[in-house]
Formats: structure tokens, C-alpha cells, sequence
């Protein structure tokens, strides 16, 4: 793939804004109207990572502040639109025990206490929050990740990168089945969504944007509004790949 300079990124920054400028107008019109299916669904946001655990980090931007911007600005369209929300974590820090000492086993108890928090207050979806990375620096675009086998999970991963594609317009990746803790554990549909790679110098510079960063969230939102308006048999989705 190409990696472009620092001349065509501007470009493409422009670009993606002319596009999300129109194509939101649209979508917010069909998302407002749908917008009443989440009326008491709730939807447990989860930012990777947090506290001694900073996910990958380039340049001294670490992933789970990246991920933390995304999760408060999904929270509040979910919100807006009249969902009940729970965020996994709202500061910099991790769901351990303090005294936990940092490893495999604290980044269990860490991932354990994220799921117990959807699974004990029977959330109706989980939603995790990750930033992507790559060896090499030309692999781009935001992707949803979904539990083999999950059928429910697959149609949310399907909803959400469809409004991906749709709204970022610069992403053709599709939904993909990988064996995650959260959505082995989880007891309601649960998909990861990866914003984007970090790894991608492009990319690196769009995912520290407010308003991209508002996109993305916007983005994810629209897709669980559409996920449960299906749910509803207000439209159909559109099908696996």
C-alpha cells in the first residue's frame, strides 16, 4: 500500500472532512429518526487499556488515551440518542487491584473485572475501544473484531464496521471473527473495534484529532443504533462478508 507525505495527508484530512460533512448530514437525519430503539438498552463502552498499561504507544501518544477520547465521545451520543451507559473506566486507570502486581496476571484481573461489570448489571452490548498496530507502517483503516461463532456479535461487529466504511470513507476492511477474552466471557453481543493503526503515519496524525476522533465515535454509534433498529425490524443489516 502506499504511505503517503505530509502534503497528500493534508489532502486526504481535507477530503475526509468534505466527505464526513455531507455524508453526516444524511446519516444524522436516518440516525435521529432511529435513534428511539436504544430507549433503556444498555451498553457498556469499554477504552482499552489505562493506568500502568498504555497499550502501544508512538511518540509518546499512548493508546489508552486514544481510546479513552473515542469511549467519553460514543458515551455521550449514546446518551443523546437515550441509552443507558456504562463506561468501563472514565480516568486513566486499569480495573486491578492496586496492589496486583503489573503483568499477565494483572491485565487479567484487569479484562475480568471489565466483563463481570457488562455481564453483572445484564448489559444489552459491549463495546470495547482499541487502537490497532502494525509491523509495517502502511496497514490502515478502523476495524471491528467479533467472537467465532457469535452470532449476535457478528450482526453488531457487521452494523458497526458498515457505518465505519460509510462514514469515515477511508477504511475497506471488513468485520473479522478473532478469539478475544472480553467476547469469550462476555454474556451479550460484544465486538472490539479497532480505531485505526497508530502504526500508520497518516492515520497516527487523524487519531489525535477531536474531530475525527468525534467521527469515529459518531461512526461507531450509528452502527449500534442500526444494530438494534434491525433487532427491531426497522431495517435490515447488511450481511456478512
Amino acid at each position: 500500500m502506499l504511505v503517503l507525505g505530509a502534503g497528500a495527508y493534508l489532502f486526504l484530512l481535507l477530503a475526509v472532512r468534505i466527505y464526513d460533512s455531507a455524508t453526516l448530514r444524511a446519516g444524522e437525519q436516518e440516525i435521529a429518526v432511529l435513534s428511539p430503539v436504544l430507549l433503556d438498552r444498555l451498553v457498556v463502552v469499554d477504552p482499552g487499556h489505562g493506568g500502568p498499561d498504555p497499550g502501544v504507544v508512538r511518540e509518546g501518544v499512548r493508546e489508552k488515551d486514544l481510546t479513552l477520547a473515542v469511549a467519553l465521545r460514543l458515551a455521550g451520543f449514546l446518551r443523546q440518542g437515550g441509552a443507558r451507559v456504562m463506561l468501563t473506566r472514565e480516568e486513566d486507570r486499569d480495573l486491578a487491584d492496586p496492589e496486583t502486581a503489573v503483568g499477565k496476571g494483572r491485565k487479567r484481573e484487569d479484562l475480568q473485572r471489565r466483563v463481570d461489570m457488562a455481564n453483572a448489571n445484564r448489559a444489552d452490548i459491549f463495546v470495547s475501544i482499541h487502537v490497532n498496530s502494525f509491523e509495517e507502517d502502511n496497514e490502515y483503516g478502523a476495524q471491528t473484531f467479533y467472537q467465532p461463532g457469535a452470532a449476535a456479535g457478528r450482526e453488531l461487529a457487521c452494523a458497526i464496521q458498515s457505518a465505519l466504511r460509510e462514514f469515515l470513507g477511508n477504511t475497506t476492511r471488513l468485520p473479522k471473527a478473532v478469539d478475544y477474552f472480553t467476547g469469550r466471557t462476555a454474556q451479550m453481543p460484544a465486538v472490539v473495534v479497532e480505531v485505526g493503526f497508530i502504526t500508520n503515519p497518516q492515520e497516527f496524525k487523524l487519531l489525535q484529532d477531536p474531530a475525527y476522533q468525534s467521527k469515529v465515535a459518531f461512526a461507531i454509534y450509528a452502527g449500534i443504533v442500526r444494530y438494534f433498529a434491525a433487532k427491531a425490524g426497522a431495517l435490515t443489516l447488511p450481511g456478512p462478508p
